[in-house]
């Protein structure tokens, strides 16, 4: 049985669920391909302020790619290639969204799962959440734009150990690392983190949280110098917007802004 990923949206937050738990939601080449439309969905929608991940069942974020899939469909470098695109393509659709995503980790949170993860602008985790890089175990490659990813939140000499160890690193040892921003005990705490987390970037400007995620992206590239024309562009935007006007004014008169996204 496939997995899926059930996604819904309600009062500007989008929630978005690997679901395949007999896998330990583990990522199936039908999930890669559907990924980047449910990803356009949130981008394309002005009412959708924020994103939230999270994994289905008792046992896991996500585990990764289904590699029980992979003799059929990833046993060669060619097959291997057109897999990864499929890979790519979600991925970027991620990180070019210029709306905040959290990540709601609890249990196995593991390869492609992590990268979701780092890829997630705050993430939560639980205390039995287990993260890693399992890719030296399983006599797979871990891909520059991959290691990269880890390299990006844990600085290179973690994530050499990350990679090369290949090893799980629990809730406590995640957070202490910085691969978590939150640590919460349980499930039920990390709901209830992960929704008033959503509930007040949500209610922050949105054009604002855009401009600050180009940022964000461009101080990280690495292929080329940071875009400083197109950071000020969404800079200007702010300036130019209802929002800005509507955030003085509420100053002004000490009541909470209603943002509306132009």
């Amino acid at each position: 049985m496939a997995g899926s990923l059930p996604f819904r949206a309600e009062a500007g937050v989008a929630r978005l669920l690997f679901d395949n738990p007999r896998r330990l939601n583990a990522i199936d080449a039908e999930m890669w391909r559907a990924l980047p439309g449910l990803l356009a969905r949130v981008a394309g929608d002005p009412s959708i302020r924020v994103l939230v991940l999270a994994g289905a069942g008792e046992r896991a974020f996500c585990a990764g790619n289904d590699v029980s899939e992979f003799d059929a469909i990833r046993a060669d470098p060619e097959a291997a290639e057109r897999y990864n695109a499929l890979q790519r393509t979600a991925a970027e659709a991620l990180q070019g969204l210029n709306k905040p995503v959290v990540a709601a980790v609890h249990g196995y949170c593991l390869g492609a799962g992590l990268e979701f993860a780092l890829m997630s602008d705050l993430r939560i985790c639980t205390a039995d959440a287990r993260l890693g890089v399992p890719a030296v175990k399983l006599g797979l490659p871990y891909r520059l734009e991959d290691i990269l990813k880890v390299v990006e939140v844990a600085g290179l000499a973690r994530a050499r150990e990350m990679v090369l160890l290949g090893r799980q690193y629990g809730g406590d040892e995640a957070f202490a690392l910085g691969l978590a921003h939150r640590l919460v005990p349980d499930r039920a705490a990390l709901a209830e983190a992960a929704d008033g987390i959503a509930r007040e970037l949500a209610q922050n400007a949105p054009l604002s949280l855009a401009a600050a995620k180009v940022v964000f992206r461009e101080a990280a590239r690495r292929d080329a110098p940071p875009d400083l024309d197109l950071a000020r562009r969404f800079a200007d935007a702010c300036y130019a917007s209802r929002d800005y006007a509507e955030g003085r004014a509420a100053r002004r008169e000490k009541r909470p802004p209603r943002f509306e996204g132009r």
